[in-house]
């Protein structure tokens, strides 16, 4: 089964930007290969990665549900919704991305939910690693739709209110020992004369300390210019990178290259 590791925390903590240097050091540094899960409705992680996405799994399960309403008879709706699926997988040289795109809306989707969690049940198995990018908040978790994790990040920065949602992160997920093995939080972004008090802030929470992302204009210009984190030279952002995932097991993932 696929190492996970999802990345989570408030909007504008710069999650996006964490899953997408999560999977440059995997690419990097291992054997892979890695299934990219963009889970976050705005959708970015797919031009973060220098990867252009055409169909995002609401476009499917929209489009299934409007054909639904005049289906011809003889087609199967598991086999048309499969071939879907299948199609809308971005490939790449090491990794993969599916886009998740809109939320449901009103109607009752439970008949294409149940396959999109099959299909990923049977996709998984191909895979060394799955990264997966959350959308804003706590509805992923609370929904549970973050399940069988290995590795939480919850992204933070010197914001007080990307801490609370950090805080309720911790209480919700404090129960799901089974679903979630290792909870971290991450600092990001943070300029440098305020990494202290960010840190004292994140002191209490309940998770592991990972470490620092700094403040790096390298990366604020990679994310205004639309390039792609693999676009990146050497940084203080990536060098921050190794020693995260090296906390997190990365060297043992390493020997297996």
């Amino acid at each position: 089964m696929a190492i996970t590791l999802a990345i989570s925390g408030k909007g504008g903590v710069g999650k996006t930007t964490v899953a997408a240097l999560v999977v440059r050091w995997l690419k990097e540094n291992t054997s892979g290969p890695i299934l990219a899960l963009d889970a976050d409705p705005d959708s970015n992680l797919g031009p973060m990665l220098g990867m252009r996405v055409e169909t995002t799994i609401g476009d499917l399960r929209e489009e299934v549900l409007e054909q639904m309403k005049n289906w011809p008879a003889g087609m199967s709706k598991e086999a048309y919704i499969q071939a879907g699926l299948h199609q809308l997988i971005v490939e790449g040289d090491g990794v993969d991305l599916i886009t998740m795109g809109r939320g449901e809306g009103g109607a009752c989707y439970c008949f294409i939910n149940n396959l999109l969690r099959k299909f990923a049940d049977d996709l998984l198995p191909s895979y060394r690693f799955l990264v997966m990018d959350n959308e804003a908040g706590m509805e992923h978790l609370s929904r549970r739709t973050t399940t069988n994790v290995d590795h939480l990040i919850v992204v933070v920065n010197d914001n007080p209110m990307s801490i609370d949602c950090a805080r309720r992160i911790a209480t919700l997920t404090a129960s799901m020992k089974r679903d979630i093995r290792r909870r971290y939080y991450l600092i990001n972004g943070v300029r440098p004369e305020r990494v202290g008090a960010a840190i004292e802030r994140a002191a209490a929470l309940e998770l592991e300390y990972l470490g620092s992302i700094p403040y790096d204009p390298a990366v604020e210009d990679m994310v205004l210019c639309g390039r792609s984190v693999f676009a990146l030279d050497r940084c203080p952002a990536l060098d921050e990178m190794n020693r995260v995932m090296s906390k997190i097991g990365g060297d043992q993932w390493k020997s297996r290259t």
